[in-house]
C-alpha cells in the first residue's frame, strides 16, 4: 500500500510539473456491439526529454474513471507506443464494459503518466447502429446518373462490418474511411442510371456486424423509396365490350398510362396510312364499330414528355367480302385466277366450275396464303386445259359464320389463239351471210318500189346494160359498125317446159303507139304467160348505110322506124313495152351512147327469146 501511494505521489508531481507537454487524443464516444470487439483510437505526446524512455517495455493501461482501486481493460495493443500511438483493441465486449476510460502510459521510471484529463466514453449496445443512407441528387429524372451512399461505424478495425445493397442496381464501390477523431467508417457507394422502373422502388442498405462470442451476427437496415420523374409509359387502350362486336355497334375506348408526374392530356388518333387524324382529346372515346381496317391509338403527355399506345383494332365481325383485286390472266396454254377475301371471323375459300366443286388435280392447281397481317385470304387456281372449258364459269366462294360471298370468272375467251380462230370463223361467216341477205332484201324492196312507180323501168335498165356491153365488144374487136348483136343470158324462174314462139311484127304496120298495138301486145302477153321465161335477148342496131338493104324487110315504106320483137311469158309480159313510143324513148336513151360515132343508128330490132327458141 505504501509503495502504491508513493507511485501515485511521484506521478502527480511529474504531471504537475510537465502538464503543458503531456497530451492525449482519444474520441469522446465509441459504440460497440455486445460480443464484438472495439478499437479505441489513441495518440499521445510527451516532453522531449522523456522521449528517450519510450521503448518496447512501455504499456498502455485503460483505467475506469473514478474507480478505486483501478479497474483496467484487457487490451490487445494495436498501436506502437514508441511512435506515440496508443490505439488499443478490446475483444468480446460485455455490457459491464460500458464506462468512461482514460489512458495511462506505463514505462520505466521516470516515464509514468496518467492522461486523466481526457477520457473516452465506451458504450456497449445490444443492437448495432443504423447505417446512414443518402441519395444524390435529390431530384432524380429518368435517364440521369444516380449515386446512393451507405455508411456505418466500424468500431473494430480488425473486424469491420459488411454493407449489402438490395436490389442490385449497378456498380458498388467500398472503402474504410477515417473520421477526424480517428474512428473508422465503412462506406459503400451504389451508382446506376435512373429509369421509370426505379420509381417507387424500395432501395435498402444492410450493415452486418460479426461477433466474437459465437452468438448471432447483428445487422441493421436503412431504406428509401426512389422517386424518378419520367414521361408516360405503358400507354394502353382498353375496349369495352372487350369481345367481338357487330358492325355499327357502339364501342368505348379508354386510354391509360403510367407517368410521373401524372398525365395532363390525352389525344386519340386514327392511322390513315400516310397521315394521322385526331379524333378525340379525352381519356375515354366513344365510337361506332366499323369493318374498315384502321387501327386506333392514343397519346398521353405530362411535363416530362409523351407516350403512345400500340395500334389497337376493334374486333368487328362482318360477313365475307370478295376484294376487287381478284382477277384472271391468260398465259401460254393455261388460265391463272386469284381470289382475295376478307371477313371476321376469318373466312374459308373454295372454287367451283359450272356449279361443280373444284379440287386439286392434274387439271387444277390450287394454293392459298394470308396477307396484310393475316387479315386477307388469297387463293390461287391454275387451269391447265382451258380449251376444254370454253363458255364456262369459274366461281370462288368465301364463307364464315356470318354469311358468304362469291365472284365469277367467265372462261370464254381464255382459250388458245388457234381455238379462238376456230370459234370466230363460223361467227364471221354467219355474220357476212346475214349482212348479204339483208342487202339483197333491201335491194329487192327498192326495186319493187321502183317497179310500182315505173313498170317498164327494169326493161330499160336491162337494155341499157346490153347496149353498153355491145358497144364495148364492138370496139375491142374493131368490127365495122354495120350491125351489132348483144346476147345477154338472164336466168329467170321457168314456169313451163315449152318455150314461147317468137312473134315478129308486121313490117307493113311498123311501130305503132296506138291502142290497137297495146291491145295486141297485151293479148300476146296473156297467151305466152304460162309457157316460158326469157333466157336471152338480141338487140340489132340498124345503121344508115344498111338502111336500103334492110328496108325491104324491116320497113317497106323506106322511112325510119323501130321494130320491136319480144316474147311474153306469164304475167311478165305486162311489164314489157307495149308501144313504139316507149321503144323510141329507149332508142334515144341507149342507142347514142353505145354505138360508134362514125355510124348513126337509125332503128333497133329487139328480139326476146326463150330457152328452146332458135336464133333467127
Amino acid at each position: 500500500m505504501f509503495g502504491a501511494l508513493t507511485f501515485l505521489l511521484i506521478g502527480s508531481l511529474l504531471q504537475g510539473v510537465l502538464c503543458g507537454d503531456w497530451r492525449v487524443i482519444v474520441p469522446q464516444k465509441v459504440e460497440v456491439v455486445k460480443g464484438s470487439c472495439v478499437t479505441i483510437p489513441c495518440s499521445f505526446d510527451v516532453p522531449d526529454e522523456y522521449v528517450q524512455y519510450l521503448n518496447s517495455e512501455c504499456r498502455a493501461i485503460w483505467i475506469k474513471k473514478d474507480s478505486r482501486p483501478w479497474i483496467t481493460l484487457t487490451q490487445a495493443m494495436t498501436g506502437d507506443l514508441t511512435n506515440k500511438d496508443c490505439t488499443s483493441t478490446f475483444n468480446n465486449m460485455i455490457a459491464e464494459n460500458s464506462h468512461q476510460y482514460y489512458f495511462r502510459l506505463d514505462c520505466s521510471e521516470p516515464l509514468l503518466y496518467n492522461f486523466a484529463d481526457r477520457h473516452v466514453n465506451l458504450v456497449v449496445t445490444d443492437d448495432p447502429p443504423a447505417p446512414n443512407l443518402t441519395l444524390s441528387p435529390l431530384e432524380v429524372k429518368e435517364g440521369s446518373s444516380v449515386s446512393l451512399t451507405c455508411s456505418a461505424p466500424a468500431p473494430c478495425q480488425t473486424l469491420p462490418p459488411t454493407l449489402t445493397w438490395t436490389p442490385s442496381l449497378g456498380d458498388v464501390q467500398e472503402q474504410l474511411q477515417e473520421n477526424v477523431d480517428k474512428t473508422k467508417v465503412k462506406r459503400s457507394v451504389l451508382t446506376f442510371t435512373a429509369s421509370h422502373l426505379h420509381h417507387g422502388q424500395i432501395i435498402s442498405c444492410t450493415v452486418v456486424y460479426k461477433k466474437q462470442d459465437g452468438s448471432r451476427d447483428a445487422s441493421e437496415r436503412r431504406s428509401l423509396t426512389a422517386a424518378v420523374s419520367y414521361s408516360p409509359k405503358d400507354t394502353t387502350v382498353s375496349v369495352s365490350p372487350s369481345g367481338p362486336v357487330q358492325q355499327s355497334s357502339n364501342v368505348t375506348l379508354t386510354c391509360t398510362s403510367n407517368a410521373n408526374p401524372a398525365v395532363k392530356s390525352f389525344t386519340w388518333y386514327r392511322d390513315d396510312g400516310n397521315q394521322e387524324t385526331v379524333i378525340g382529346t379525352k381519356a375515354v372515346l366513344n365510337i361506332q364499330a366499323s369493318k374498315v381496317s384502321r387501327p386506333l391509338f392514343c397519346e398521353a403527355a405530362n411535363g416530362v414528355g409523351v407516350g403512345r399506345s400500340n395500334l389497337s383494332q376493334i374486333d368487328v365481325q362482318f360477313p365475307p367480302q370478295i376484294l376487287p383485286s381478284s382477277d384472271c390472266t391468260t398465259t401460254a396454254g393455261q388460265v391463272n385466277c386469284s381470289c382475295e377475301t376478307v371477313g371476321n371471323p376469318f373466312p374459308t375459300l373454295h372454287w367451283s366450275l359450272d356449279g361443280q366443286p373444284v379440287s386439286q388435280s392434274d387439271k387444277f392447281v390450287i394454293s392459298s396464303e394470308r396477307l396484310h397481317n393475316d387479315k386477307v385470304l388469297r387463293s390461287f387456281i391454275t387451269v391447265t386445259q382451258p380449251q376444254e372449258m370454253n363458255r364456262s364459269t369459274l366461281i370462288c366462294h368465301s364463307f364464315n359464320s356470318l354469311g358468304s360471298a362469291s365472284h365469277g370468272f367467265f372462261l370464254e375467251g381464255q382459250v388458245s389463239a388457234e381455238s379462238h380462230d376456230r370459234l370466230l370463223m363460223p361467227l364471221f361467216i354467219s355474220t357476212t351471210a346475214l349482212l348479204f341477205t339483208l342487202v339483197c332484201v333491201l335491194l329487192c324492196v327498192i326495186r319493187a318500189l321502183k317497179n310500182r312507180q315505173n313498170p317498164n323501168s327494169h326493161l330499160t335498165e336491162e337494155i341499157n346494160q346490153i347496149a353498153k356491153r355491145q358497144h364495148v365488144t364492138t370496139e375491142a374487136n374493131e368490127v365495122p359498125n354495120t350491125e351489132e348483136h348483144i346476147y345477154v343470158n338472164t336466168e329467170r324462174q321457168p314456169n313451163a317446159n315449152d318455150l314461147p314462139t317468137v312473134s315478129e311484127p308486121d313490117s307493113k304496120t311498123g311501130p305503132s303507139s296506138g291502142p290497137n298495138n297495146a291491145e295486141r301486145v297485151g293479148k300476146s302477153s296473156e297467151k305466152n304467160d304460162e309457157e316460158s321465161n326469157v333466157v336471152y335477148s338480141t338487140v340489132s342496131w340498124k345503121s344508115k348505110n344498111k338502111k336500103g338493104a334492110d328496108s325491104a324487110n324491116m320497113n317497106p315504106s323506106g322511112g325510119s322506124c323501130l321494130e320491136e320483137e319480144k316474147s311474153m311469158v306469164g304475167g311478165v309480159g305486162r311489164n314489157f313495152m307495149s308501144n313504139a313510143l316507149e321503144m323510141g324513148n329507149l332508142y334515144d336513151e341507149v342507142g347514142p351512147r353505145n354505138v360508134r360515132k362514125e355510124a348513126e343508128c337509125e332503128y333497133a330490132q329487139v328480139k326476146m327469146k326463150g330457152k328452146r327458141a332458135k336464133k333467127k
